[in-house]
């Protein structure tokens, strides 16, 4: 087991179906505005919300194609623990690398979901929560239902370097430069084929 004693990691959960720029903008800015030492790529083994995707060795393998740079990997946890739930990963996270200071990052479109996801509460008091800008979910993130109820655990942009310190529940919304990148996007155009 690696020495994680007091590392500030961000985990960056998410079906990367496939892996995009987009993506890595996101990991990027998060490993910057939130002062982490790194960031670990979580491929979900298979999102509960989704339908039935790619395998997960495919789906890694666009992970690698972007060519992660230094202080970011993907890390296999979640698919070694053996479940499909955030929550189940993220208490045995708490277990295994008890003094650990994890953030967990997340898409404007995620959070504004996270009501659905299974004991998002306590989802929400297990690590500090980063919400990254999505383009067109920026409004409907902040006026949801999880923003409402949780509005006076939330930390200012300005102080988001300062999150991985702070306990759960506690989150913080980063408004960056957006890329409209979408992993929608790219499955239609593959699925219609090259342009002629």
């Amino acid at each position: 087991m690696p020495d994680l004693a007091h590392m500030k990691i961000g985990l960056f959960g998410g079906s990367f179906n496939p892996a995009h720029q987009g993506h890595l903008h996101v990991a990027k800015a998060g490993l910057r505005e939130l002062g982490l030492d790194e960031v670990w790529w979580l491929v979900s083994p298979q999102n509960p919300l989704k339908p039935m995707q790619p395998s997960y060795e495919s789906r890694v393998e666009t992970v690698k194609a972007l060519a992660l740079p230094p202080r970011m990997k993907i890390s296999h946890i979640e698919r070694d623990s053996g479940t499909n739930y955030t929550i189940d990963l993220l208490q045995s996270l708490k277990r295994r690398y008890p003094v650990t200071q994890f953030v967990f990052m997340m898409g404007a479109d995620n959070f504004q979901q996270l009501p659905k996801w299974r004991k998002w509460k306590e989802i929400m008091s297990a690590y500090p929560i980063a919400v990254i800008a999505r383009p067109g979910q920026s409004i409907k993130a902040r006026l949801s239902q999880t923003a409402r109820q949780y509005a006076d655990e939330r930390l200012s942009e300005t102080y988001a370097g300062a999150l991985a310190e702070m306990t759960a529940p506690c989150w913080t919304y980063l408004t960056l430069p957006l890329d409209n990148t979408s992993s929608t996007a790219i499955r239609a155009k593959l699925a219609t084929g090259p342009e002629l």
